[in-house]
């Protein structure tokens, strides 16, 4: 069915909008009662359950950073049986990313260009949806947060801007994710620099104690 779908529809409209709106039913999965009859459905086997780091995930199977930018889908995500759910990437500063068109599909290789550039609300939004969230426990993924540099800071400003990101979201986050490889952000893949990248990630551990953090 999905294949038949894609070819007829999907493949037909702009593939960010696409996104868009396959993200409106993954947010509607996530309301009562659909999440009530997704949950039963989709719950992962117990025998799936996977220790790492640290952390225990219902299910070794997770949504990556760059599909949920603003926190918006975790319910519904949560609701599909996935065993963690990495938002963002967030940065300290809202940005609207790059001119669109901004997303690509390579359909004979089954793949997408993303040229996106970490178009987001910035992560006191993040944080504000998180926090929401954590109240209402509607979720039952273990939750990642991926932060990168703000386009507008300067590199040699980048840990602060980090740290600015990591202090509003680590106290919400079951890990914390730092982006350095990104090539739409100009700079960025220069930080990945051990000795400039331990520190970085120290400092991004610090606030409230952190979670873990890679």
């Amino acid at each position: 069915m999905y294949p038949f779908f894609f070819r007829t529809v999907l493949s037909r409209l702009d593939a960010e909008f696409a996104h868009h709106c396959g993200m409106l039913v993954v947010r509607l999965v996530g309301i009562r009662p659909f999440a009530w009859i997704a949950r039963p459905l989709t719950r992962p086997a117990n025998r799936l359950q996977t220790r790492a780091l640290g952390l225990v995930f219902d299910s070794p199977f997770g949504v990556a950073a760059g599909f949920d930018k603003n926190v918006v889908g975790v319910p519904g995500l949560t609701a599909l049986g996935f065993g963690h759910v990495e938002v963002g990437t967030v940065t300290a500063v809202p940005q609207e990313g790059n001119p669109k068109p901004r997303l690509f599909r390579l359909i004979p290789d089954r793949a997408l260009v993303n040229r996106m550039g970490f178009n987001n609300r910035g992560a006191a939004a993040a944080a504000a949806r998180l926090a929401r969230m954590r109240r209402r426990r509607r979720h039952r993924a273990l939750i990642g947060v991926n932060i990168g540099k703000s386009r507008v800071v300067d590199v040699a400003d980048a840990t602060a801007d980090y740290v600015r990101s990591a202090t509003l979201l680590a106290p919400l986050a079951d890990y914390l994710a730092v982006n350095v490889s990104s090539p739409n952000t100009p700079g960025l893949r220069g930080l990945q620099a051990v000795q400039t990248l331990r520190p970085r990630c120290r400092r991004c551990r610090m606030p409230r104690a952190g979670p873990r953090c890679w």
